[in-house]
């Protein structure tokens, strides 16, 4: 199930209301959240929750495992078992089509299975659940949380159904902890903000994402045909960077307003991406329990930068290939998170030059002047590597890199990138973030809500915003069923 299929409707009003009615009997709601969460997860595949449910189990036990042995060879031990385990079917269940044709390819050969690489299924949220496995052992095994001794609890931990599918990647100490007796939330945390989270969530995904993603896809499934020939492909880089950013940080906040709904904080995923400064600011602002993930689970076990400047090198193109390709199983998703790599290598070089420390002391309007250009150097780069990201085939990819600079003069802007409408509703997006953020004064979301609660109009005006918002998304929603969240495919 998903958050825009219309079946969600109905089953968050059946969770709300079991969630509501077993308040102050613990292990009838433990129960009643992880039964709910388990068919959330296989309404439309009843399998799925077999193979979470091995998930969970296996990691489980791991933990256990790792708590328990009497010595440091026996947690090493156990602690690779659960790795093993974690990483080996979420290859085989990812990459195997990706091994096939490439085997394929490079002998000749046609080795038994190709036939169903076709209709190969990849099951939502395998990814996710599986690092968030992966770093609850290495934190059991660092000393850094104790071992869950309850299964049921540690299969709400892993199921619970609002960041299941895509995130955020949450740690033991940021969910688990919350889930034990005394603990566990019987009010939701901050209906409020919850609600508008939900709302703008909802806006992102089902009107601004969508509405992208009827412009661009005709041209990008034929960017090497003869119907987009002389085509511009620059605004359709920058629509998709759109997309992409509207799409995944849509199912955020709606993941992070639900968890707020039932009682519990979660970390946020993005922080104005688009207007890092640098490549190493932009991981720091995008998808950023994946970057925490990355940085605290390969990098600084990789070295890090605490041993001279090859192994800080290394470590970053290790890093962001292996991140790549967790993407996806894809060589495209491989160059992509080279590319990155790359960038952040460049980065890193670039910030120990004399040069760079020159321009940071900067002040007044060559400091703005500097920034601007750097915001808009970084944002190049990223939409640069997004074409690797969305289009598979090297040929399409060529295609398209070529016609950023190859082009008709009369087809700067055709087809979906001439859409009024669309760029009109972006535009009009952007003011209004912008009126949202002074108002706030620039608070976070979390320090804003809270000020305006205290304020009867402020906060009647903070309702009526989240509930408009949920009602000009039903208006201007695209008709038809809603394509899937893009990060579901990883």
């Amino acid at each position: 199930m998903s958050f825009v299929d219309r079946e969600f409707v109905y089953f968050l009003l059946i969770f709300f209301a079991v969630w509501h009615f077993t308040r102050g009997r613990y292990e009838l709601k433990i129960a009643a959240m992880l039964a709910m969460s388990l068919l959330f997860y296989g309404f439309h595949r009843w399998w799925l929750v077999v193979l979470i449910g091995a998930y969970c189990v296996a990691d489980w036990a791991a933990a256990l495992a790792i708590e328990r042995a009497k010595s440091g060879q026996g947690r090493k031990f156990a602690l690779i078992a659960g790795i093993t385990f974690n990483l080996g079917v979420l290859a085989a269940w990812k990459y195997t089509p990706l091994l096939i044709v490439t085997i394929n390819s490079l002998t000749g050969w046609r080795l038994p299975g190709t036939d169903a690489i076709d209709g190969w299924f990849i099951p939502m949220g395998i990814s996710f659940y599986g690092f968030s496995g992966i770093a609850y052992m290495v934190d059991v095994y660092r000393g850094v949380v104790k071992a869950e001794p309850s299964l049921v609890r540690f299969s709400l931990f892993t199921t619970f159904f609002p960041h299941l599918v895509a995130g955020p990647i949450l740690r033991a100490k940021e969910f688990l902890s919350h889930l034990r007796p005394g603990e566990l939330p019987d009010r939701p945390e901050a209906p409020l903000e919850g609600t508008f989270l939900i709302a703008r969530g909802f806006f992102k995904k089902l009107v601004l994402a969508d509405s992208i993603a009827i412009a661009i896809d005709p041209f990008f499934a034929d960017v090497s045909g003869g119907a987009t020939a002389g085509v511009w492909s620059l605004p359709y880089v920058y629509l998709y960077a759109l997309q992409i950013y509207f799409d995944f940080s849509g199912y955020t906040d709606i993941a992070r307003g639900l968890g707020l709904w039932f009682g519990f904080r979660w970390p946020d995923n993005f922080n104005w991406p688009y207007l890092a400064t640098s490549i190493q600011d932009f991981w720091r602002r995008w998808h950023m329990t994946l970057s925490r993930f990355l940085r605290d689970y390969l990098y600084i076990p990789l070295g890090g930068s605490k041993y001279g400047v090859r192994t800080t090198l290394t470590a970053l193109m290790v890093t962001m290939l292996l991140g790549g390709l967790w993407h996806g199983a894809s060589w495209s998703f491989m160059i992509w998170g080279g590319l990155h790599g790359i960038y952040l290598c460049i980065n890193y070089l670039w910030a120990k030059t004399s040069l760079h420390e020159a321009l940071a002391k900067l002040e007044g309007v060559p400091a703005q002047l500097w920034t601007g250009f750097s915001i808009v150097l970084t944002f190049h780069a990223v939409c640069f590597a997004w074409i690797f990201f969305r289009l598979s085939s090297l040929a399409d990819i060529g295609n398209c890199i070529r016609k950023l600079y190859a082009f008709d003069a009369d087809k700067l802007f055709v087809g979906g990138s001439a859409d009024v409408a669309l760029w009109t509703l972006l535009a009009g997006y952007a003011v209004a973030t912008v009126a949202a953020v002074a108002i706030a004064r620039m608070r976070p979301l979390p320090e804003a809500i809270p000020h305006f609660e205290r304020q009867a109009f402020a906060r009647g005006a903070a309702w009526g915003i989240s509930a408009g918002l949920l009602v000009l998304t039903a208006a201007l929603q695209q008709v038809g069923q809603a394509p899937p969240f893009i990060y579901f495919q990883f």
